[in-house]
């Protein structure tokens, strides 16, 4: 086992979101063990695509910060109050889905919180995201050409839920808007050091760009 960090992971999904409108909550699956395909860079001028995998699963995942009240966000913006529009009521596994309650401000309170909620009510915005960090993975190598490298979450930790306009995409995959932060993360064997690194240098070019 080793040790290095990685900044904090996004990933969005597109799914079914149940409105309650008379308690201003919505209940959405924000993660699920489909493989979501990523890209990195090998050097400055080689693209690697891969595929991410979080496993769902009690031990793997860590609900304390969704469970104490974690934000629910429009897209992602972390850095002002402004972009909170509610919170995470409760989180739970159900099946092969992690899926939470989400509640919103109440009428009238925030233009924002009442504007998103009635696209959501309206079937309008449909997409959510996590935001997460990983404290370990696992690396499966290709086993013939054409496959793809498999990065596989064993233990993550959801922070924060956002609605998103973009969903997921099996071909692609949105990633930390945050490379400054930075946050442990347990390599199962030393191949996956490499591999970790060839992320960091991904995130590094596009705060470059």
């Amino acid at each position: 086992m080793s040790l290095t960090s990685l900044p904090m992971q996004v990933r969005a999904l597109a799914s079914t979101n149940l409105v309650d409108p008379d308690k201003r909550t919505v209940e959405v699956v924000f993660a699920t063990e489909t493989p979501v395909r990523r890209r990195r860079y090998e050097g400055w001028d080689r693209v690697v695509d891969f595929e991410e995998i979080l496993t769902i699963s009690k031990s793997a995942i860590d609900f304390t910060r969704l469970n104490a009240g974690a934000p629910v966000l429009d897209s992602h913006m972390r850095y002002s109050t402004a972009a909170q529009v509610g919170v995470v009521d409760k989180a739970w596994i159900d099946g092969h889905e992690a899926r939470a309650l989400v509640r919103f401000a109440g009428a009238g309170v925030d233009e924002a919180a009442d504007r998103l909620f009635a696209l959501i009510a309206e079937g309008i915005v449909r997409n959510t995201s996590v935001g997460y960090t990983l404290q370990k993975i696992r690396i499966i190598e290709p086993e013939k050409r054409g496959d793809l490298q498999k990065v596989i979450a064993q233990r993550w930790t959801p922070s924060e839920i956002s609605f998103v306009t973009v969903p997921a995409d099996p071909r692609s995959g949105v990633r930390a808007e945050d490379g400054k932060q930075l946050f442990d993360v347990e390599l199962e064997d030393s191949s996956a050091a490499a591999a970790v690194a060839r992320m960091r240098m991904r995130q590094a070019q596009q705060q470059l760009a």
